[in-house]
């Protein structure tokens, strides 16, 4: 977990996690999420991610992110995840940018 080492030493405190119901119900997501808590990084796991998410999808993920305010945001699993996490980003970040 080269990666989640480089979140604990960058000083982040809130981390908010992408992935997908799969992940989630496999325990995927409670392996990072131990890892960040132990290291006293607060945690919040957004697993509504499905293959080709919709802009409604995203829309929740961001609204979770603008509740929880992480300085972070980690995506777990492929090419789905990865892509609502981006675009989570840009909305919690940019809240000026719209899609359509």
């Amino acid at each position: 977990p080269i990666a989640l080492d480089e979140v604990i030493t960058d000083g982040h405190k809130r981390a908010l996690i992408v992935t997908d119901r799969f992940l989630f119900n496999n325990g995927y997501a409670d392996q990072i999420t131990s890892v960040l808590k132990a290291a006293g990084v607060e945690t919040e796991v957004f697993f509504e991610v499905e293959a080709d998410p919709t802009l409604s999808v995203v829309c929740k993920g961001a609204e979770l992110a603008n509740s929880f305010k992480p300085d972070v945001i980690i995506a777990l699993g492929g090419g789905s995840p990865m892509d609502a996490a981006k675009i989570m980003w840009v909305m919690y970040e940019h809240p000026e940018t719209h899609f359509e």
